[in-house]
């Protein structure tokens, strides 16, 4: 497997574990502290290069379902992280349709990943 491929699973992989911590814990604790932001962030950062690399590796965007989950599990990861930042700075607390759009993207993006981990396998097995 080309090192740009595991160097964008790692990434991918990292994302999840992220993006679901943060998700998760400004669910449970139902306050935004600022270590959510910034794992929340990193998260849609890991994402966004990881596809970044991926999409260099193979020179052009292929629309399959799994990349157009993903670009768009990416695009709505990137408005919701500025809707809740736009929160944080505000100090004003998340509403309740925060936290569903949150887990709604959570699940598009869930689907990205599992559809990329399933095809990966694959072509590996």
């Amino acid at each position: 497997m080309p090192i740009e491929i595991i160097i964008a699973t790692v990434l991918f992989t990292l994302a999840l574990i992220l993006y679901s911590t943060a998700i998760w814990s400004a669910r449970k604790s139902q306050q935004l502290r600022l270590w959510q932001i910034v794992v929340f962030f990193l998260g849609v950062s890991s994402d966004a290069w990881g596809v970044w690399i991926t999409v260099k590796f193979i020179g052009a965007i292929v629309l399959t379902s799994h990349a157009i989950f993903g670009f768009t599990a990416l695009l709505l990861m990137s408005l919701h992280f500025l809707w809740v930042f736009s929160f944080f700075i505000t100090n004003k607390v998340q509403t309740p349709s925060t936290h569903r759009f949150g887990f709604f993207v959570w699940g598009i993006w869930m689907l990205s990943y599992l559809s990329g981990l399933i095809t990966g396998l694959d072509k590996v097995l």
